[in-house]
């Protein structure tokens, strides 16, 4: 009964919120990470490798913001992959530049796992800014994720390091433009209750 848990929180306020909706334009997709293992760049690739080839029907455009000790092994990736016409390594960029980009964005992806060191997530930053800025979001079933996004509701989650079922919730997402709306407000809705800096400092 004396342990409490108090979560961090982030400035809701820089991030404007904007209602996804279809359009004839491809597919946003977009990942912020630093390039180490835990945040299962290398998946994310395969798992739109495997849209791209299964479903070509689908157009899309991945943008990814980071750089890291794995740099060069997610460029050769994309490379062996022949994912380099819809992917683009953006390397590390001012805030501003990747504030842009995400307000343009559709989708984020952050499918975390447990390092071989042991590496992992707590609740991602990144996951929370995106969805406070209204985006459905695609992670995993690592760590504390599922506190902060509900699966089916503010977004999708996935078993750790399952490339399928990473390109099934592709798919789904690109098929059901619909249901980004109602994904976006539950996301934004969750950080604002439970992740607004200004109401955590209140309750610390």
């Amino acid at each position: 009964s004396r342990v409490f848990v108090h979560r961090v929180g982030i400035d809701i306020n820089r991030f404007s919120y904007r209602e996804r909706v279809t359009s004839s334009r491809p597919l946003r997709i977009i990942t912020t990470a630093r390039f180490v293992e835990k945040k299962g760049i290398s998946y994310a690739l395969q798992a739109v490798a495997k849209v791209k080839n299964d479903h070509p029907e689908i157009a899309f455009y991945y943008d990814i913001i980071g750089e890291g000790p794995l740099s060069k092994e997610i460029e050769n990736l994309v490379i062996s992959l022949e994912i380099a016409d819809c992917v683009t390594l953006h390397g590390g960029l001012p805030h501003g530049e990747v504030q842009k980009l995400l307000a343009d964005a559709d989708v984020f992806i952050l499918p975390s796992v447990k390092a071989k060191n042991g590496d992992q997530e707590g609740i991602p930053v990144s996951l929370m800014e995106a969805m406070a800025s209204g985006m459905p979001v695609l992670s995993t079933l690592h760590s504390g994720i599922p506190e902060l996004v509900e699966d089916g509701i503010s977004g999708y989650l996935v078993p750790e390091k399952d490339v399928n079922a990473l390109a099934e919730k592709i798919v789904c997402l690109a098929e059901q433009p619909e249901s980004w709306r109602k994904l976006g407000e539950a996301g934004r809705a969750k950080v604002e209750q439970d992740y607004n800096k200004d109401h955590q400092n209140i309750r610390l």
